[in-house]
């Protein structure tokens, strides 16, 4: 398989077309022979290899390779020289405990590496310290970052001013990011996950406006108000959970007009708000386009319903998780406000 194949070879024993390789909880693998792997591998993965403490020397050449994941090898410490195959679409490195370095191939800054990653992923990497020098790619559409806590922040120097294809972007417990880069407009999905120190986002948020999807949770620091936010400007929103924050607040607004949310949400998730007593501030009945409702672990909440008591009759799904009062007041039949929710299709209350 390490075989170096022959382009002009006519001995088709000779020939390899193995297009995929997965390597998975091999313990007593160590290292790869002296070769390259078949030229022919479109996806590579290798994955639990406990003592592997080095990837073959080769591979970064591959002529084929679109996608490459590595992952939960704590014993590795580096990745072969070199720059990253052009035809290389995602990479993916996971919790790789010892890596001290990413391949240089991952960044651009002249036309030798010249890789055109769709996709990166890079968490449970604690070693890493630095990205290469250079600029992500421009054809980069997904960037996701994790648990990585000693890994420089992301900035905007690191972006192409003309980059249009950045459209994911989640990032969680990544203790020295503290704002966005002010140069992500083209996004569509923004996560951001346990942040105990981010000094967010806000005025960047309310730039994105193509974004359809905004999952926000475990950001204790972030003090803006909700009414503050610019939610309501992001037209194309589609998708919003918000929660794990704001753990003093009993009601999202002070002011009862305010709009807080798009009228295009189709989702709304509100989990781990620990002493909201109330969503009248959040005008449910005016979000005409909502077909979900999710509320979680909001021990104090009193009441689904708005202050006019209808929710939108393009609601289909509600569910509540771990919110007692509800729990007791819209049980199915039991509750003394079950028939106010009856008429939705499909209701969960756990």
């Amino acid at each position: 398989m390490m075989l170096k194949m022959r382009n002009d070879s006519t001995d088709s024993n000779n020939l390899c077309l193995l297009e995929e390789l997965v390597i998975y909880r091999c313990p007593s693998l160590i290292c790869f022979p002296k070769g390259q792997l078949p030229t022919t591998l479109k996806s590579l993965s290798i994955s639990c290899c406990e003592n592997l403490k080095s990837l073959p020397e080769g591979m970064m050449g591959m002529c084929a390779l679109e996608y490459l994941s590595i992952g939960g090898c704590p014993s590795l410490i580096g990745l072969p020289k070199g720059g990253l195959p052009a035809t290389l679409k995602e990479l993916r490195i996971w919790s790789c405990g010892r890596l001290e370095s990413l391949p240089e191939g991952i960044m651009h800054y002249d036309s030798t590496y010249a890789a055109a990653l769709q996709a990166l992923v890079i968490f449970k990497c604690p070693s890493l310290t630095s990205f290469p020098r250079g600029k992500f790619p421009s054809t980069l559409e997904r960037l996701h970052i994790g648990d990585c806590e000693h890994l420089e922040s992301i900035s905007e120097e690191m972006f192409h001013s003309t980059n249009n294809s950045l459209q994911s972007l989640i990032l969680g417990r990544y203790p020295n990011l503290k704002t966005l880069p002010d140069c992500l407009n083209t996004l569509t999905d923004l996560r951001i996950v346990d942040f105990e120190n981010l000094e967010l986002l806000l005025p960047q948020i309310k730039k994105l406006t193509r974004l359809t999807s905004l999952f926000i949770r475990n950001c204790e620091n972030i003090k803006t108000p909700l009414s503050q936010w610019g939610l309501s400007r992001l037209t194309s929103l589609k998708l919003l959970w918000i929660g794990g924050m704001f753990p003093d607040a009993t009601s999202f607004s002070d002011d009862p007009h305010s709009i807080l949310f798009p009228t295009t949400l189709t989702s709304l998730t509100l989990s781990q708000f620990q002493n909201l007593e109330s969503l009248a501030s959040l005008s449910l009945q005016t979000l005409t386009s909502l077909e979900q409702l999710e509320i979680q672990s909001c021990p104090k909440l009193r009441s689904i319903l708005p202050r006019e008591g209808l929710l939108p009759d393009t609601l289909s799904r509600l569910y509540v998780w771990l919110c007692p009062h509800l729990t007791q007041r819209y049980s199915k039949e039991e509750g003394d406000d079950w028939p106010k929710i009856a008429h939705i299709p499909r209701v969960q209350i756990l």
